[in-house]
């Protein structure tokens, strides 16, 4: 019985410690640098975007989003699935990111625009994207588009 109840105190304990660490969503990032952009951008597709793994896209939205935030999770598997197939991917078959990153403007926005070519799973061709991040009035870095 003592260790059942050390069992169920310590999944309790880890289930606490896998909740704290959950990104919370639509948060956006506060360092909009190049270097840190970069990473983000190659962390979601590598992490989130190839493994199906929709949390940190989710991170990255701006609070207007949270409207579509039921649509967005319920179409986020079939999109995976048409892109990549039924199987699970570990890596890109090709994956390249541009270094240069395009700085703009949009509706009094500044934005940062990365351009990313990749290939996996059931794909033929190369494919080509970016991660577009515009900062919003709050000082934070959202996703203006999904990569």
């Amino acid at each position: 019985m003592r260790d059942l109840v050390k069992y169920l105190l310590l999944i309790g304990a880890l289930i606490f410690c896998i909740n704290a660490n959950a990104l919370e969503r639509f948060a956006g990032l506060e360092d909009g640098s190049d270097d840190n952009l970069r990473a983000v951008c190659k962390d979601y597709m590598l992490n989130s975007f190839l493994k199906n793994d929709p949390e940190l896209f989710f991170h990255l939205l701006p609070k207007t989003m949270k409207k579509m935030e039921a649509m967005i999770e319920k179409d986020w598997p079939a999109g995976h699935l048409k892109r990549f197939g039924p199987e699970p991917l570990t890596e890109y078959d090709l994956f390249e990111m541009k270094n240069k990153i395009k700085h703009s403007e949009y509706e009094g926005n500044k934005t940062k625009s990365i351009e990313v070519w990749y290939k996996a799973g059931i794909m033929k061709y190369k494919r080509g994207t970016s991660c577009y991040f515009e900062r919003h009035e709050d000082g934070r870095w959202y996703f203006g588009k999904k990569p």
